[in-house]
């Protein structure tokens, strides 16, 4: 029996482990995908080496996810036996708590050698490796970087402006450029036509500038000026990583073996220099795994003594246990760098400390509840139970109604299945809440004990960003839920029998599609009523609240380049909304081969009810010949298109915006001569996005059919593959779209084109 008990508990764990695993590296990885196509399509890098980052993150990923989906099918497995009354009989049988919880605890000690595999060897040779294959697809492929009418800025401090790039992405046209390296030097250039050249052997990229000219003046002193003709310029260029929201390596450490580790930290106490964060990072290599079986310790004994509460409640311990730890390392380990604590008491107190608390809480478990206790407990649990609604009851019950009451059969099942999705929708939004918050926390806490900010600032952010999350994880939540239903309706048979009283598939499913319908809809209104306000209070809690930043409408930005014209150009050192003016501006006016016309250089412009103000400054005038012609001034006036919300509302993000805002704000970037694909998708994508529920009720409800006696982990499965599908089908689309292969309306729409197609043959074609 006691093998028979173990193979049991083994088998019981590994579904909800495996499903967490994937579900919570899903949730860590799905805002990778569309950058790494991006990478694919629009930069042209090879697939195979895309794949490869994307295997290069994983480690880093799954350290963090194989402890918390341990610790939530620890907590769904015992939450269940105990539910079901299998401890008890266990104990009836003299299988005593702590004999139960051997297997557990060898489980756990196998997900403990996983995640010291990650750890120890596998995360260092994996950043070193991502940082590497990075540089190499940086070096190969930057050539492509370069985006007519747009100011490219991935060349480390040069911002390049090109009119127009041929298809080869070698020969280019029009091109401005301007060196900001030196703050004290304002240098810029401009050039008829341009080649850029990449050296792959030498790692080198070089942009060749054919017929231009180089522009120079003196920031501090405006009358300094130089200006240089030129037949053939070459510059090297530096590239910067296109995948931003990468794992970045600001750690060295992370990067060295576990023995280079240690022996560097060695090194550098001999030398009297600061090793505490390679020790640090030496102890936390070995203390991190072991988080497994601490949670295993606190999770196991608190799960098996709760009769009531099933999956919520181990979702919600889960979230507690799983927060508590990391709060508490995270503080631990930020007073180690600061050396305020030994690194190795740091790190290994979290450990300690659930471990003393889990051997309480084992030892407590170990202690039989008196039998009057245990008796009068029972009678009370079992006097509260109900059984689970089923069609057939809901039926019977409704003879017993008054004579008011609806008295049609389809009426009633109607009222059934809303009653019963609503149910699985219900779970799905507090599942979706909780996962969210997991993986926020997961994210910010590092940033949260670096900054500091007060708790009200904290639950702020989530009251703003929880809504903005569930909107966004709604499609989600609709699909496991009708594959609940439809799974739950086959597996006893209650499909069958309506399809034998005359109701066909479609009658039944008629009721789920217009909640569907109904569900898009109010996604509709919530989308433009609540969500950009929503948005963009979340917005102001992180950057004002959290940060200390300025709101974003009044923060300062610098080194801002914008195009209002054709001829015209604009380069603002600072920019303050708050002070209605902006420091170090340049104006430029140019003819169309790109070579100057005029150039006006103030120290400060105002804005006033009756346009700019400039003081300062001098204004250059180019002639045909190549002589300047200087005009200094102290302060003029000057009538421009242009105003301060121009400049102010130029990155403002289309998360906080309705639709129609959206696209007033994309027409503006139009006439500014900014590339406005990326926004014209998020634009289509307003209308398209909240049609997806409908869909997916379509493409979920003939799958669920196709695995009549398929559980709720083949369900879970089943709606993370389609929801994967659907976001790698956007993804694709949208980097398509940025490449101008594909029409921004149709990007927005391809992902529902497919999966409505796929989900309606899929219907039509199953058994009615």
């Amino acid at each position: 029996m006691i093998r028979l008990l173990d193979r049991y508990v083994f088998r019981e764990l590994t579904a909800p482990f495996l499903l967490g695993v994937g579900l919570f590296t899903f949730f860590l990885t799905i805002d990778r995908i569309y950058q790494l196509t991006d990478l694919v399509v629009t930069k042209g890098v090879p697939f195979h080496l895309v794949l490869q980052l994307l295997l290069y993150m994983l480690p880093s990923f799954l350290a963090h996810t194989l402890p918390i989906a341990f610790l939530v099918a620890v907590l769904l497995v015992t939450g269940r036996m105990a539910y079901d009354l299998e401890v008890v009989a266990l104990k009836a049988s003299g299988v005593s708590p702590l004999r139960l919880f051997m297997p557990f605890l060898a489980a756990g000690l196998v997900v403990t050698a996983l995640t010291a595999v990650l750890t120890l060897a596998l995360n260092p040779w994996a950043n070193t490796a991502f940082q590497r294959q990075l540089f190499t697809i940086l070096q190969a492929r930057a050539s492509t970087g370069i985006k007519d009418r747009v100011f490219n800025t991935a060349f480390g401090q040069f911002v390049i402006y090109v009119e127009e790039v041929s298809a080869s992405q070698v020969g280019l046209r029009g091109l401005l450029v301007a060196d900001e390296r030196d703050p004290k030097l304002s240098r810029l250039i401009s050039a008829r036509q341009g080649r850029l050249f990449t050296d792959q052997e030498n790692r080198r990229i070089t942009l060749r500038l054919i017929d231009g000219a180089i522009h120079e003046s003196d920031v501090g002193d405006p009358a300094r000026y130089r200006h240089t003709t030129f037949a053939l310029y070459d510059m090297n260029l530096s590239v910067e990583s296109p995948l931003k929201s990468a794992p970045r390596i600001d750690k060295p450490e992370k990067d060295l073996g576990l023995f280079e580790l240690l022996y560097t930290a060695r090194d550098l106490a001999g030398q009297g220099q600061i090793a505490t964060p390679h020790f640090t990072e030496f102890h936390k290599r070995f203390a991190f795994p072991l988080a497994a079986v601490v949670f295993l310790m606190v999770g196991f004994p608190l799960e098996i003594r709760a009769r009531r509460g099933g999956r919520s409640l181990a979702l919600v311990g889960s979230l507690v246990i799983v927060v508590t730890y990391y709060l508490l390392l995270t503080t631990l380990e930020d007073l180690a760098l600061a050396r305020r604590l030994r690194p190795a008491v740091a790190i290994w107190i979290p450990n300690v400390l659930f471990g003393v608390v889990g051997l309480v809480l084992l030892r407590a478990s170990a202690v039989q509840v008196p039998r009057e206790g245990a008796s009068l407990f029972r009678r009370l649990r079992l006097g509260r139970r109900r059984p689970a609604p089923t069609l057939g009851r809901s039926v019977r019950r409704s003879r017993a109604r008054p004579f008011w009451a609806p008295r049609d059969s389809s009426y009633l099942v109607d009222r059934y299945l809303l009653r019963e999705f609503l149910t699985y929708l219900g779970y799905g939004v507090g599942v979706g809440a909780v996962l969210f918050i997991v993986v926020d926390l997961l994210r910010s806490l590092d940033r949260y004990f670096r900054v500091k900010p007060p708790l009200l600032y904290i639950l702020e952010h989530f009251v703003y960003r929880l809504p903005a999350a569930l909107y966004e994880g709604l499609p989600l939540i609709v699909l496991v839920s009708t594959v609940f239903l439809f799974l739950a309706l086959s597996r006893q048979h209650e499909l069958t029998a309506l399809k034998a009283a005359g109701v066909s598939l479609y009658r039944v499913s008629s009721p789920i599609v217009l909640l569907a319908f109904a569900l898009s809809a109010g996604s509709v209104i919530f989308q433009e009523t609540l969500l950009p306000g929503l948005n963009a209070m979340g917005e102001e809690v992180d950057r004002v609240k959290i940060r200390g930043q300025l709101p974003r409408h009044l923060q300062r930005r610098t080194q801002i380049w914008y195009r209002s014209s054709d001829a015209r150009f604009y380069r603002i050192e600072l920019l303050d909304p708050a002070g209605q003016q902006m420091d170090g501006v340049t104006i430029l006016e140019i003819d169309p081969n790109f070579r100057f016309l005029g150039r006006l250089d103030a120290a400060r412009a105002h804005w006033t009810r009756h346009g700019w103000e400039f003081e300062r400054g001098m204004f250059r005038e180019f002639t045909p010949e190549g002589s300047v012609e200087a005009v200094p001034f102290t302060l003029t006036s000057l009538e421009l298109e242009e105003s301060i919300e121009t400049f102010t509302q130029s990155q403002q993000p289309p998360e906080t915006m309705s639709f129609r805002d959206l696209r007033d704000y994309v027409n503006k970037l139009r006439e500014s001569g900014h590339q406005v694909e990326k926004y014209l998708v998020q634009l289509y994508s307003k209308l398209s996005f909240p049609l997806i529920h409908v869909i997916l009720v379509f493409v979920a409800i003939p799958l669920a059919l196709q695995w009549p006696q398929g559980g709720r982990v083949l369900g879970i499965a089943l709606a993370i593959v389609l929801a994967l599908g659907y976001w790698v089908v956007t993804s694709l689309a949208q980097s398509f779209a940025k490449a101008d292969l594909l029409p921004p309306l149709l990007a927005a729409w391809t992902a529902n084109i497919v999966f409505a197609g796929v989900g309606v043959s899929l219907f039509l074609r199953t058994r009615t």
